[in-house]
């Protein structure tokens, strides 16, 4: 994960839920997610609404920077980018009027913009992101070099003004030709709500959707919900939080600057499945798939991300920007919604790790887990059992240390850094698993062994007898090879540690898209540098765990062996003692 500031914001398009719907009853709901804030991972609410009826999963941390705030589904948040299936329900309102036109270009609205390259996009291409408008707020769209202003986006601005910054912009594709994620277009849709029914956004966002819900004093396009408490915004910079960039609502308008309570969102998503807002007819043309998304067996429709799970259907979004994650899965067969909104996240160049991480715990919920993403912690002083010195192959070592306040710190020394903690993981999946195979076959018959893995290019480019002589290097200059196994991988890569005798070597293994070997690398490693530290727990069953937050990757989990060492989840062990 490059530790850049990332500039992308309002990302949006959730990943939907990957596991089924029916499960046991959450357990213990009210510190089911207990564990994941005492580390710093969840402070915020989660929420489901059955029939109209809202219960909170759990609750933890503080909604204000006084901390005299308590979380809760009576809050008001940032819904982010969940403004969309708002704006997107308004919109479906009108077609179902007849005062607007799916087929329609831009320009039969806002004559305005007649000659500007949106002019000719469908208000159903804007609805699913198959128009091509070229994105605000987004680092990679050709509308500006260089990070976010954020004294300029903490300003009022008109929505003239919003869409002059992308109006001259040229399409980034031919509209309806693929899918491309746009808040631009969710601007134009806002302005157009604004011309057909003659009021502002909102005052139409609510006339439309809102009040027919009931929830009108629930919601709101304004930096505080009147009538309510009001969540501030957090990032996580190293082992501290501090107040995230504000930004103004006009600035994010009816793409994503809505606020609302989880109360109301939830009861507002029963009233959308109940046909209360949208005819049933509607609510099927709005849920029908219009597009793929890049992730298999989800598209977009008209507002809302779809997916079917075992033949039961979900829509969905979620939203981000600096501070705030939010996330909302509807199950319109079993009228359940479960909405997930994060008060501290972590900062904008790794905020998609706590996207990743409520995605799961929404997931989790729909599913009928419990959420929780932590082992059951041992109290603070329970980490003074595993303090001491221990060395790890290679001649790296860590220590286990507990501070004044009860922290247990994990401190390498010069030779490694947190950075390469994640090699002391197991990676899970497809790919994992044949580059697990690929390097068990290497290993064991040279050449022939892994070349049963490979793309017809790399057959073809690799001489006979090459990699049998790369592998006789590794012998000769690390000893006899002991295990290995994948720490990592990507939609089209794997990194592999190999343990020999006297060293170990890690390899990127690069894949076609058919899922065959396409290249081998070697992976670069640090050297010399300074000693580092991650705080660390003890869990209650007497092992060690690291949030992968700590340092930009996956959880490491660790047993404590008989003899007081302890054995990484990878299979390296580390054993107890002074450094040598």
């Amino acid at each position: 994960m490059s530790p850049l500031r990332r500039t992308v914001l309002l990302l949006g398009t959730a990943i939907l839920i990957a596991s089924g719907i029916s499960g046991p009853a959450l357990a213990e709901p009210s510190t089911a997610l207990a564990d994941d804030a005492r580390v710093g991972r969840f402070s915020g609410v989660v929420a489901t609404g059955e029939r109209g009826i809202v219960s909170v999963v759990d609750a933890q941390g503080r909604a204000d920077a006084d901390g005299k705030i308590a979380n809760g589904a009576g809050i008001a948040y940032p819904l982010a980018s969940v403004t969309k299936v708002l704006t997107a329900t308004a919109v479906m309102r009108l077609v179902e009027q007849g005062r607007v036109d799916l087929k329609a270009a831009v320009a039969s609205y806002l004559p305005e913009y007649a000659g500007r390259p949106f002019a000719r996009v469908t208000i159903a291409q804007l609805l699913s992101h198959t128009g091509g408008v070229p994105s605000i707020l987004k680092d990679d769209q050709g509308l500006g070099d260089g990070p976010l202003d954020f004294d300029v986006l903490a300003l009022p601005i008109s929505t003239s003004a919003l869409i002059d910054q992308f109006s001259a912009a040229p399409l980034l594709f031919e509209p309806g030709t693929r899918y491309g994620y746009s808040n631009s277009g969710y601007i134009l849709l806002g302005r157009i709500l604004e011309v057909v029914t003659a009021k502002p956004y909102y005052a139409a966002l609510d006339a439309l959707v809102l009040a027919p819900a009931g929830v009108s004093r629930e919601f709101c396009l304004c930096r505080n919900l009147p009538g309510h408490p009001n969540a501030t915004a957090f990032e996580r910079h190293g082992d501290s939080f501090v107040a995230a960039p504000v930004l103004d609502p006009s600035q994010t308008f009816s793409a994503a600057g809505v606020r609302a309570t989880p109360n109301g969102l939830l009861k507002w998503s029963e009233a959308l499945m109940s046909g209360r807002i949208v005819k049933p007819a509607t609510l099927a043309l709005m849920w029908a798939p219009v597009v793929p998304t890049r992730n298999p067996g989800e598209s977009f429709a008209l507002g809302w991300l779809v997916r079917d799970i075992d033949g039961v259907q979900q829509v969905a979004h979620d939203g981000t920007i600096p501070g705030v994650v939010s996330n909302l899965v509807l199950v319109p067969a079993e009228h359940k919604a479960v909405f997930g909104d994060l008060n501290r996240t972590l900062d904008l160049g790794h905020i998609d790790e706590s996207e990743s991480y409520l995605r799961t715990v929404v997931s989790s919920i729909v599913a009928g887990r419990t959420p929780a993403t932590v082992p059951s912690l041992a109290p603070p002083l329970a980490g003074r059992a595993l303090e001491g010195a221990y060395r790890l192959p290679e001649d790296r070592s860590f220590a286990l240390n507990v501070d004044t306040k009860g922290q247990l710190w994990l401190e390498t020394d010069g030779g490694w850094s947190v950075l390469q903690l994640p090699k002391l993981v197991h990676a899970t999946g497809p790919l994992a698993n044949d580059a697990d195979q690929a390097v068990a076959g290497w290993a064991a018959h040279g050449q022939a062994g892994i070349a049963s893995h490979f793309s017809p290019d790399m057959l073809a480019n690799v001489p006979a007898g090459a990699l049998d002589e790369t592998w006789a290097q590794f012998l000769e200059q690390f000893g006899a090879y002991r295990h290995h196994h994948v720490y990592s991988t990507t939609d089209d890569f794997a990194e592999v540690r190999i343990d020999f005798e006297r060293g170990s070597m890690d390899i990127g293994i690069v894949y076609d898209p058919q899922g065959r070997i396409n290249g081998l690398q070697p992976v670069g490693q640090e050297t010399e540098m300074p000693p580092t530290r991650v705080r660390a727990w003890a869990t209650a069953e007497g092992g060690l765990w690291i949030d992968g937050f700590a340092h930009a990757g996956p959880d490491v989990t660790a047993t404590v062996d008989g003899d007081g060492g302890i054995t990484f989840e990878s299979g390296q062990h580390a054993v107890r003692g002074p450094s040598q």
